[in-house]
């Protein structure tokens, strides 16, 4: 190419041509140019591409600002070699010179550069079209490999995925499978540990009983093989009193094996202290059975007798050194002097009166109690079913239970003032129902349902282990 350019100029030159002379020596070149057949191209060596430093990214090849040139420029306009373009600035030989040169150019168009500029533009053409094609080419498969990559890509995060899932599930079924077999174990242990308090809790209650039946017993026993003091007295034989061998122990051995032990009920009837704390006149009595409460008033050194129907109960009281006296409680009430007692407590003996007794008793308090005197009345809960079964109908002596409302409309139509209505003796949290627990995993329905539950739990046993005892506190206005 560069060679024929340097014809051309020289042809444009040469004022004049030799058209013969120029022929023939393009016509030896092409003899020449057909004559060797060898291959001047470079041999192809493939090399490893880099692409790390090409600002070209994958499918722009097609939209390049390059190949839009080449197909806005592969052909060019040849209106600057029509004949008629050329012109002269001489005056004289211009149109003589401008004559040769269109005559001339016509002659190399029609018979050399027509051909040859066609032929270019046809190379041109199908050079653009075979770049065009080959970024089409490049572009797509560029684009095919770059999608099958991501397929291939998003193939193996799948697989990833789900086998880290499989995984988790195998791991997250395993750690439940395990924490299942270690709650039921801890949960079994638990149940063992359970039965095993309750069972030391029933021992230690039987063992504390026994301990119990076998002191009254041993002070039983001592009184019936103490000698008589009367034996040496024949003469006033009909006059001696009751002897030891004629004293009924009974209701005093059912005392030893179900009241329970003297030190746990002086802790029960703790509570009364504070209402006779400053009492300045005697406080009664009624029923002090073997003398716990009598005790913690002549410790707290709070003026008091007891008034017992039961001979063996007065023996127990009077070998401690308590102040109790053989006769009818409501009898004593009643003839006392007006006004003369500083206050009454009669703990679980209503149960064992008439309704007719117990009125009488409540108006023998009214009168013979001081004004701001204290009555205090204990019995069993009857709101508790347990108690009511287990603590009622376990003494044959009782007469009729008496519920805490009863009681306060009892004292009020007398004309006692009630000051409240305590509940004692609670059940241990190891004895009732239990509640089920509201775990962190649970859904909310299950949540809603055990809260359910749990409140019917605790009505349950509020109506079944409620309060065993309550006492009722009135005062003389």
């Amino acid at each position: 190419m560069t060679e024929k350019r340097i014809a051309v100029e020289k042809l444009k030159n040469q004022s004049e041509l030799d058209v013969r002379e120029i022929m023939s020596s393009i016509r030896e070149r092409v003899k020449e140019h057909a004559a060797d057949q060898t291959d001047s191209r470079l041999p192809f060596v493939p090399q490893a591409t880099d692409f790390s430093g090409s600002d070209r990214k994958a499918g722009e090849l097609l939209h390049s600002e390059e190949l839009r040139y080449l197909n806005q420029h592969h052909t060019y306009s040849l209106e600057s070699y029509r004949p008629d373009k050329i012109t002269s600035h001489r005056k004289f030989l211009g149109k003589f010179i401008v004559k040769l040169k269109r005559k001339m150019l016509s002659f190399l168009w029609e018979n050399l550069l027509k051909d040859y500029f066609q032929a270019e533009k046809e190379f041109q053409s199908n050079l653009v079209k075979y770049l065009n094609d080959s970024s089409k080419y490049i572009d797509s498969r560029d684009a095919f490999i770059f999608w099958d990559l991501i397929k291939k890509v998003d193939t193996d995060v799948n697989r990833a995925l789900e086998r880290i899932e499989r995984i988790n599930d195998e791991q997250t079924g395993t750690l439940v499978s395990t924490e299942r077999r270690v709650i039921n174990s801890v949960n079994h242990a638990l149940e063992q540990l359970t039965k095993l308090d309750t069972e030391y809790r029933a021992t230690a209650a039987q063992v504390e009983t026994l301990e119990s039946v076998s002191r009254g017993l041993e002070r039983i026993l001592s009184k019936v093989t103490r000698p008589s003091d009367q034996v040496s007295l024949p003469s006033n034989s009909e006059k001696k009193e009751q002897t030891s061998s004629d004293i009924d122990y009974t209701y005093l051995m059912l005392e030893n094996r179900y009241r329970g032990s003297e030190q746990s009920i002086k802790d029960r009837m703790s509570v009364y202290l504070p209402y006779f704390k400053n009492c300045n006149a005697s406080v009664v009595e009624i029923g002090p059975g073997r003398g716990e409460l009598q005790t913690l008033f002549v410790e707290n050194q709070i003026p008091s007798y007891g008034v017992e129907m039961d001979q063996a109960m007065v023996e127990a009281c009077k070998e401690k050194g308590l102040d109790v006296r053989l006769g009818d409680g409501i009898e004593h009430i009643v003839s006392a002097e007006e006004d003369s007692l500083g206050g009454v407590i009669a703990c679980q003996v209503i149960e064992h009166l008439t309704q007719d007794q117990l009125v009488n008793l409540a108006k023998a308090c009214l009168r013979a109690v001081k004004p701001g005197g204290k009555i205090i009345f204990e019995t069993i809960n009857t709101e508790s079913m347990v108690a009511l079964a287990r603590n009622y109908f376990r003494d044959p002596t009782h007469v009729f239970p008496l519920h805490p409302e009863t009681m306060r409309f009892f004292l009020e139509l007398c004309g006692l003032k009630v000051l409240e209505v305590k509940k004692l003796s609670p059940y241990s949290d190891e004895a009732v129902l239990q509640e089920l627990p509201v775990e962190e995993y649970m859904t909310p329905r299950w949540a809603y349902a055990i809260e359910t539950l749990n409140r019917n739990i605790r009505r349950l046993n509020e109506l079944l282990y409620g309060y065993q005892d309550y006492c009722i506190v009135a005062e003389v206005e």
